[in-house]
């Protein structure tokens, strides 16, 4: 089997950013997008406002209540208020004089330090200056620079439009090219293309790197930004530059935008000596766990006897579907716990018939998050072998929230730990078997040679194993 090298980041261009990744690297929950009157009708029944900053009452009090670490209010005020400032004076640099800016600076004075009064009153300012300037536009500028002054890297800010993409990420469909990409240090690299899809008949490979769409360059722009860029309208079409390392080329791609649905974040197949194969891409998709326990089932019928199970290069995606991944082998025991801001959750083991079959876990440097949280408990639980590289380390948990004008906010609410109450951020989990992937031998795969090797020592050592426990 050939190698496949770096692998998702969550996000397929077709429509998965990503989280996405997105995206940082993350193991996230998702808010249910709330009913807007339910939500902040409650929290500003005794609060007028002449314009409409809902989203912004609503962003602070998500992260007053869920924020994992302790902010004043009148911190956020703060960087709400300034962060308007600082975005009409990038987008309109000669609005501005230095004169005004003080003058609306004073502002704040007229006003407690903790209201939003006072950013109600700049609002009124700014429009007067100049009518091209909308309200919406401020609103959000408060929002985003709420996020971007909290103490957390995984923090982000989503923009209508990037919000609207991120849930489309988590339901499996999209408008897009069809092509799953990874963030390798400051490159979008293809992971890998999607069989049938406008990315893989145009010949783009895995590794290939993207440098430019529509003639823009994506140098120094998120992984998010580069999404937003490469999807559009079904039928419409995106010139896409590549770079591929192999051959040295440049090449340009005109690739037609379609209809992409991923039916599951994961691809199963028997390879040689009984061995069922799976490479688990991402746990962004709700259900995946369920569906893959039903494919489970005809491995069975198939004889299989040992499971390699590949989460290399998938860096995360929900808490829900990593706890319920390892249900299906762990019976019983802590799988991981939870520790939010008030209170902690433990999520444990249940009954399965699946407890017993052998099981062999591939992870790499990629693996984050959400991977971690399986292959940590699974390692932990004596249920597989490990075999690659240290895993990326990321012990945190961020939750999504939608606001009231169609944008979204991210942010850390919780730190988890494996079964032992041993946190693994920054640290990793440390496979039993160390191997390299030689990025020299492209034809061979080290880290999937050495897991076939301890599935047929397996194999061998229990020539009546079966896949379920007492013979089912």
């Amino acid at each position: 089997m050939k190698k496949v090298k770096n692998r998702i980041f969550l996000l397929v261009i077709s429509i998965v950013i990503v989280l996405t990744t997105i995206f940082n690297i993350g193991c996230t929950t998702i808010q249910p997008i709330p009913d807007i009157s339910e939500k902040i009708k409650d929290l500003i029944t005794d609060v007028e406002f002449d314009i409409d900053i809902a989203p912004i009452f609503a962003a602070i009090q998500d992260i007053e209540k869920e924020y994992l670490y302790d902010v004043k209010r009148e911190e956020l005020v703060y960087s709400a208020f300034e962060g308007i400032i600082k975005n009409i004076d990038e987008k309109y640099p000669e609005l501005l004089s230095a004169q005004d800016k003080v003058g609306l600076r004073k502002i704040r004075d007229e006003y407690p330090e903790d209201s939003l009064d006072s950013i109600e009153e700049l609002i009124k300012e700014l429009m007067q200056k100049k009518d091209v300037i909308k309200v919406k536009d401020l609103i959000m500028y408060a929002s985003k620079s709420m996020i971007e002054s909290l103490n957390d890297k995984y923090a982000y800010f989503f923009y209508p439009e990037n919000y609207r993409i991120l849930m489309e990420d988590f339901s499996g469909s999209f408008y897009g090219v069809g092509m799953f990409v990874n963030q390798v240090d400051d490159k979008i690299v293809v992971f890998q293309p999607i069989e049938g899809m406008p990315a893989y008949e145009a010949g783009i490979k895995s590794g290939d790197e993207i440098l430019e769409v529509n003639g823009k360059s994506i140098k120094g722009i998120s992984i998010e930004e580069v999404v937003i860029l490469i999807r559009g309208e079904e039928g419409t079409k995106v010139t896409i530059t590549f770079f591929r390392p192999d051959t040295n080329e440049k090449f340009t791609k005109e690739l037609a935008r379609e209809r992409i649905e991923v039916p599951n974040f994961f691809k199963i197949e028997v390879i040689e000596e009984k061995i069922g194969y799976v490479n688990y891409y991402s746990f962004k998709q709700n259900g995946d766990a369920s569906d893959f326990q039903i494919k489970l089932e005809k491995l069975s019928d198939e004889g299989v006897k040992v499971l390699i199970l590949d989460l290399r290069g998938n860096s995360g995606g929900l808490l829900s579907e990593a706890v319920n991944l390892a249900r299906i082998f762990i019976d019983e025991g802590v799988i991981v716990i939870v520790k939010e801001k008030k209170s902690t959750i433990s999520y444990s083991g249940k009954d399965t018939e699946y407890a017993e079959i052998p099981l062999v876990v591939i992870v790499d440097k990629s693996s984050a998050s959400a991977s971690e949280i399986f292959a940590g408990a699974i390692q932990y639980h004596n249920r597989a072998k490990l075999v690659g590289n240290t895993t990326y380390g990321k012990g945190t948990v961020q939750k999504i929230y939608s606001l009231p004008d169609g944008s979204g906010i991210k942010f850390t609410t919780a730190n988890y730990f494996l079964p032992i109450d041993k946190s693994i951020n920054e640290v990793g989990v440390i496979p039993d078997i160390i191997v390299d992937d030689d990025k020299e031998t492209e034809e061979v795969d080290e880290q999937l040679e050495a897991a076939k090797k301890i599935a047929l020592e397996i194999i061998e050592e229990n020539k009546t194993s079966q896949i379920k426990k007492d013979g089912k």
